[in-house]
């Protein structure tokens, strides 16, 4: 496999996303064999933190690239707005 370094942001997205179908498919799978609740929601609370870490760095990502290019075209309202609604800070 690549180093993190060498693989690009979309690559990374993709493989952490695959790690998230796998786990629910696990998921899946203990709900069916009736496992102890206590197991199954461990599982859940780890896609969940594989979900925030995957909006983080879509995240940093689009601060990076998106945000920057659209600032520089004079679009920093436009960026601001889009920022506020994203987090509910504005309808």
């Amino acid at each position: 496999m690549k180093n993190k370094a060498d693989l690009s942001v979309q690559e990374r997205l993709l493989h952490r996303i695959r790690i998230v179908e796998g786990h629910l498919k696990s998921i899946e799978e203990m709900i069916e064999r009736g496992e102890y609740c206590v197991h199954i929601i461990h599982q859940t609370n780890a896609v969940q933190k594989a979900l925030k870490n995957i909006n983080s760095l879509i995240m940093e990502n689009h601060l990076n690239t998106c945000v920057v290019n659209q600032i520089k075209a004079g679009e920093a309202k436009n960026v601001t707005e889009e920022l506020l609604k994203l987090y509910g800070f504005q309808e």
